[in-house]
């Protein structure tokens, strides 16, 4: 069963970084690799742009509730290395260097990632690091970079297990703490069979990897992410290795890059979360639709993302990776012996559908156990102590999500086995007095 889970990874990249899943914005879906900065001032990918999303995640709250790092994709190179074998920034759209970048990024308390790929070319056919590990981690430890995606195109999937772990040590090399995303196994075929590639391979070398292609601004992409970590094989491949310092990539938060459905918006960052993936958004953030704001800086539901243990919530029952409703659980640290769960209620369907979840089915709990319900879209308690189940009615293609958190036993039962000590203290004297 998904809860019967018998093993966890006990090391991850030996960087001590990502610890927690990392939050931040990152510019590939919504600007892709647009390099017209003439005609296109505002939107191209120059040092303008990340200095202006860095701008705005101090300015508009967003750095005050985690997110942290400003994440430069592809397209920011010259298409020829230097005479030294160094990528060299384009002069035109860079022209302070992605140096200059990181020390703005850096006087606004916040971190920059960088792009490459383990191919020969990235994506957009622009330099690859194939033959260049050493080279590019101590090129970039010298731009002071926070965060590194390296990106899979253009390259063998059979030496992955060789090339992921050659290109991690180098940066580790450096000395220059820097997180490290990797594509792997993205672009394996059937990976996601492959179960102890990602807890035994993947995990152990990179501090987050891709488990889905890009994702799109509609329900269709949405669904089919959810569906691929609703899988049966998640439970051995995906949720053993999902913990500090290592985590499952859902792709990027696209909340506000379009005038999207607000309930689509709160589904994916409720099930990102859920899911314990990276929260990077891509959208203009001088440019958001009303209530996604509010969606993205949720401390409640941000709180889940980030909970400490770093473990990879599921689906209750098993299935096929198809069913449109699905309750999701997600054990979180317990908070003064009390265990606690966060829980989304999935409803994928046209149609309104009543979803239960029984407690007796929560590792640890249940028929008898009582706990708390916190709505955490709402930002309200439903009821009082609650026993045997939660049970709520979820509009179409919309989601639910809960705070679940175990109770103590009441006071006055507490006080009754409290007096009825000493009682019993007192009847065994008394009885010891007369036989004296």
């Amino acid at each position: 069963m998904w809860m019967m889970l018998l093993y966890r990874i006990t090391e991850g990249l030996d960087n001590g970084l990502g610890l927690t899943p990392p939050m931040g914005w990152l510019s590939w879906e919504k600007y892709r690799c647009e390099t017209n900065c003439k005609k296109h001032p505002k939107s191209c990918i120059n040092e303008d742009l990340y200095k202006r999303m860095a701008d705005a995640l101090v300015d508009q709250g967003y750095k005050d509730v985690g997110y942290e790092y400003v994440n430069i994709d592809d397209c920011w190179a010259l298409k020829e290395r230097d005479a030294n074998g160094q990528m060299v920034p384009d002069p035109e759209r860079f022209p302070n260097g992605i140096k200059g970048v990181a020390d703005y990024v850096h006087s606004k308390g916040l971190k920059l990632g960088l792009y490459s790929d383990i191919g020969t070319m990235t994506c957009a056919d622009y330099p690859g690091s194939e033959g260049y590990h050493d080279i590019d981690a101590q090129t970039f430890a010298e731009w002071e970079i926070d965060s590194l995606k390296v990106d899979g195109c253009y390259a063998d999937y059979k030496d992955f297990n060789v090339e992921y772990p050659s290109f991690g040590k180098a940066l580790n090399k450096t000395g220059r703490p820097i997180l490290y995303e990797c594509s792997w196994p993205l672009f394996t075929p059937g990976y996601l069979l492959a179960t102890d590639v990602i807890p035994k391979e993947v995990a152990p070398n990179c501090n987050y990897w891709r488990m889905s292609f890009d994702i799109r601004d509609d329900w269709n992409s949405l669904i089919l992410t959810v569906n691929l970590f609703a899988l049966p094989e998640a439970k051995t491949s995906m949720i053993p290795a999902s913990g500090p310092g290592r985590f499952n990539d859902a792709d990027m938060l696209l909340i506000g890059m379009s005038d999207g459905n607000i309930s689509r918006y709160q589904a994916q960052m409720a099930l990102w979360s859920i899911f314990a993936s990276p929260l990077l958004m891509s959208n203009d953030l001088y440019n958001m639709p009303p209530g996604t704001k509010e969606i993205l800086q949720n401390k409640e539901v941000i709180a889940v993302n980030q909970d400490p243990l770093g473990k990879m919530g599921y689906p209750m029952h098993p299935e096929d990776g198809t069913s449109a409703t699905r309750v999701w659980i997600k054990e979180l640290q317990s908070q003064s012996g009390r265990s606690r769960w966060a829980t989304v209620f999935q409803n994928f369907l046209t149609e309104n559908a009543t979803l239960k979840l029984e407690a007796a089915n929560i590792p640890g709990w249940t028929s008898e156990t009582k706990f708390t319900v916190r709505d955490l879209f709402a930002h309200q308690a439903i009821g009082g102590n609650h026993t045997s189940s939660l049970e709520a009615e979820v509009a179409p293609r919309s989601v639910k999500m809960f705070l679940l958190t175990e109770q103590a036993e009441s006071a006055s039962s507490a006080s009754r086995r409290f007096f009825s000590v000493p009682a019993y203290l007192n009847l065994i004297v008394f009885l010891l007095c007369t036989l004296i």
